[in-house]
């Protein structure tokens, strides 16, 4: 295990925009066993943090289970659905579940699942599936059965725990790896990997390997960097889905580079961070 205690903790949240906010609410209730834990308009001053300054008053809820809220849903009606698996950035959010095999099997029809669950090439404790949501954003749905060292991943028999894993597409591990190294102050595990959703999504030969990177942050959350050759798509059009995730971070000082002007909402501080991808990060000061 690395030595240098991580200074990025645990995954806070994910932002999903919604073409149709309506049918998404009931769709991401219904699929993650969610709740709106509140609805309303978005703020202007919170439009602005996010990036997102043209939605502000858009309707947003914020979902979540027995613990505190982590999805939080923008109307953008303007937004395109694109797959991420043909776009770098953030590729997916990695939720921990008691049984991926009943999780799957229960998911409402306007989610696609793009493979059966399976236990994963890197370790056999590993047992997942992957979906898109009614967004088209997508989402791991990971069974954790046995300790992976030297992962140090958690285990639930909810149904839905919470996420605990961030996946990132980048055209170069090495860059993408370094930025993230230095954001989060320790080294991360490189490797290869099958990625099986990926081979079928791009018609690539099933067993192909991708160079992956590893970063464990506390409270048992890491991020995935994946390499993945795609051809460059240029667009000015607003897509749905995944928009930024949100992770708790030691501290807001220290010369970040990439970081934003640093707010206070709701009594924290935060700063909206641009990764080597383009990858949107709420970093969230840690209380």
């Amino acid at each position: 295990m690395n030595a240098a205690p991580p200074r990025l903790g645990r995954i806070a949240s994910a932002t999903v925009l919604a073409p149709d906010f309506d049918a998404a609410l009931a769709s991401q209730a219904r699929a993650l066993h969610l709740h709106a834990a509140w609805q309303g308009a978005l703020a202007p001053e919170i439009a602005a943090h996010l990036d997102l300054a043209p939605l502000a008053g858009a309707r947003t809820a914020w979902l979540g289970g027995a613990g505190a809220p982590w999805l939080r849903l923008i109307e953008a009606p303007g937004a395109v659905r694109t797959l991420p698996m043909r776009r770098h950035g953030w590729l997916s959010l990695e939720l921990l579940v008691g049984d991926v095999d009943a999780l799957a099997a229960a998911l409402p029809p306007d989610w696609t699942v793009l493979g059966p669950p399976a236990d994963l090439d890197v370790s056999p404790h590993i047992r997942a599936c992957q979906a898109l949501g009614p967004c088209g954003e997508m989402y791991y749905l990971t069974e954790v059965k046995a300790p992976v060292p030297p992962f140090e991943l958690p285990q639930t028999s909810a149904l839905v725990d919470r996420p605990f894993i961030v996946v990132l597409s980048t055209p170069d591990r090495t860059r993408t790896q370094a930025a993230w190294e230095a954001l989060a102050g320790r080294p991360a595990w490189a490797f290869e990997t099958k990625i099986t959703v990926l081979n079928r999504e791009l018609g690539r030969p099933l067993g192909e390997r991708y160079p992956v990177a590893v970063l464990q942050f506390r409270e048992q959350c890491l991020i995935e960097i994946d390499e993945v050759a795609l051809p460059t798509v240029e667009s000015d059009a607003l897509p749905a889905g995944t928009w930024l995730v949100s992770l708790e971070r030691d501290a807001l000082d220290g010369g970040i580079a990439g970081l934003g002007p640093v707010a206070t909402l709701d009594g924290r501080r935060c700063a909206l961070w641009r990764g080597p991808c383009g990858e949107r990060v709420e970093l969230i000061e840690r209380r």
